[in-house]
């Protein structure tokens, strides 16, 4: 289980995963020993997946952000999605309750590129039967996961 310290661990790592831990155990008037055990722990129990970097993907040339909708044959489903998984494009495959059976999230370096990433990556997936595409104008808001947590 989790306390207000880890969370505050946490929401710091998210921000800058390189920070030594005597900087967090200075900020958190607690010693360097006691980030690392919390640290280790998390890690142990799944709590942290990975230490990572955010990149400005429009700075590699992809400037646009979509989101697309697929609807499979229900059967079909798991096997549509394990073959999205193989576009590196999309960085965030979900399998959903409601009108569409996957949501998919994914960079393109532009409408010619996405419409190849759609027309012949997507759509050629045996099972998928139709594809509604959104490009996203400007994002709004983008936090962290461990930011809607809170005590």
């Amino acid at each position: 289980m989790t306390d207000d310290l880890d969370i505050k661990i946490l929401k710091e790592l998210q921000k800058n995963s390189r920070i030594p831990f005597r900087d967090l155990a200075k900020k958190f008037n607690v010693s360097a020993q006691t980030i690392s055990d919390r640290v280790n722990k998390m890690i142990k129990n799944g709590i942290i997946k990975k230490f990572t970097l955010d990149c400005d993907l429009s700075k590699l040339g992809y400037e646009l952000t979509f989101f697309v909708h697929v609807n499979t044959e229900i059967s079909k489903l798991k096997k549509v999605a394990k073959e999205m998984e193989k576009y590196s494009e999309l960085y965030s495959i979900h399998i959903a309750t409601g009108e569409h059976d996957i949501f998919a999230m994914g960079v393109a370096r532009d409408t010619d590129h996405l419409y190849e990433i759609i027309e012949n990556k997507i759509s050629q997936i045996d099972g998928a039967e139709k594809t509604i595409t959104y490009v996203s104008l400007k994002m709004i808001k983008d936090v962290e996961k461990i930011d809607v947590v809170t005590r």
